[in-house]
């Protein structure tokens, strides 16, 4: 396993610049240290009551990350611990667009009124992209080489090369095609950087289905299953990946804890009883783990538009009309379809689907949704993923997450990044 770190010791994050002028004593120290000018000559060199009375104003997770990684000094002279950052709340989960500009991503965040700030990722740049736990796995068209990507320290992992996959020896002139293929990632522990020998990383890339471990050379390949994989997702309590595949919303499980080097074969757990449950066809579905001993299915359908229609103009060749949710119990095995998520929002998209708590600018009982097929627009000259919007599970209702003017920045669909857990930072105990 490699990681690697990248940060610039005299970059001030914009959430800390509008905080730094407000501490009592620092006009006093900056005049005697600045230029004639009135410009910091070193911030290194701030003193560590300046740093704490800093670091004591800030509220949420992300801006502690950001305090952090300035620079050394800032890092060592504080009394910040581990304990305090992971009790704070967060900023994600949040909608990261598409290329900014070589050294930026653009982010809309839910909470503070749905900010938009644009933060230096130069390591996704040029990278297809996907996210789970507030990571994103990417790979470029460099031998497709993946890694993972925190987007708030800019923590790097190296992963093994797709192509280990026996059946991706392709066209590098195919990129622009394959790259489209890899559509969801999780993981079976929240921090890969806990040294947790469980720890795997699960991809969906086209129709093939694998994981590896941190330091692992290849992948290994999952099979088993019939028709084309909707969703995956990692049952914490159960320790068992479980997999929604085909129109007929068919629920395969495995095993994926053991050190094994060949291929894990599929179970069939359940189909899903769509007739009896108002469900007729499965367009496309979703899984997450609810509660410790059932899964909630999430079913969602699209409405398509042919050029000549009105609403091809507005919203390009689809747009979903309606999602619904039904829960499949593990132990007894039966099906029921609910009404309400109750407190829960949900996140799907190019994103391993989750569900948190209401609050923080996110609504409950809502379904936050982006675009997640890339076929129908790939051709389109100015690209799509402008699927996204909040359904409400209580009315039907979609509504827009932001105005035209953020999506004007639509190239590809944007994806969410859901709240992660605190990465080790050397220096912090």
């Amino acid at each position: 396993m490699k990681e690697d770190r990248v940060s610039n010791p005299i970059t001030i994050p914009d959430s800390l610049c509008s905080i730094i002028p407000s501490i009592p004593n620092y006009a006093s120290y900056t005049n005697s240290t600045n230029t004639c000018s009135g410009t910091m000559t070193n911030w290194s060199e701030l003193l560590p009551e300046i740093l704490n009375a800093i670091a004591r104003k800030l509220a949420y997770y992300e801006d502690y990350i950001n305090f952090l990684c300035v620079c050394t000094s800032w890092k060592t002279c504080t009394t910040i611990t581990k304990n305090i950052i992971q009790h704070l709340p967060s900023r994600i989960p949040m909608l990261m667009f598409h290329e900014y500009s070589h050294q930026n991503r653009t982010f809309f965040l839910l909470s503070n009124g749905g900010i938009i700030r644009k933060l230096p990722l130069p390591e996704a740049y040029r990278q297809r992209c996907v996210s789970t736990h507030g990571w994103l796995l990417t790979t470029g068209e460099q031998e497709f080489y993946t890694k993972l990507v925190n987007p708030v320290t800019r923590t790097q992992i190296h992963l093994p090369k797709l192509y280990m996959f026996e059946e991706l020896y392709f066209d590098q002139d195919e990129w622009k095609y394959y790259g489209f293929s890899m559509r969801k990632a999780v993981f079976t522990s929240s921090n890969p950087l806990a040294s947790d020998p469980s720890f795997r990383v699960v991809i969906i890339w086209g129709n093939t289905l694998g994981f590896c471990r941190l330091g692992d050379d290849s992948w290994t390949r999952v099979d088993g299953w019939e028709g084309h994989v909707f969703d995956i997702t990692y049952h914490k309590m159960r320790t068992r990946l479980y997999v929604v595949c085909t129109t007929l919303g068919t629920i395969y499980e495995c095993e994926i804890g053991n050190d094994v080097l060949c291929p894990v074969t599929l179970s069939r757990v359940t189909t899903f009883p769509g007739k009896e449950l108002g469900c007729l066809c499965v367009q496309w579905a979703y899984l997450v783990e609810w509660g410790c001993n059932s899964l909630l299915m999430i079913t969602r359908e699209r409405q398509y538009f042919k050029k000549h229609d009105d609403e091809y103009a507005r919203y390009g060749p689809y747009r979903t009309s309606r999602f619904q949710c039904f829960v499949f119990g593990l132990d007894d095995g039966k099906w029921s379809k609910i009404a309400s998520l109750g407190n829960k929002a949900v996140f799907v998209g190019f994103n391993s689907s989750f569900a948190i708590d209401g609050g923080e600018g996110v609504k409950p009982n809502c379904i936050y949704f982006t675009d997640d097929l890339y076929e129908p627009y790939r051709g389109l000259p100015d690209g799509g993923g402008g699927d996204v919007g909040i359904y409400h599970m209580f009315s039907g209702r979609i509504e827009a997450i932001f105005g035209s003017q953020q999506q004007s920045v639509f190239g590809y669909s944007p994806i969410w990044l859901q709240a992660s857990t605190l990465p080790v930072i050397k220096g912090i105990k």
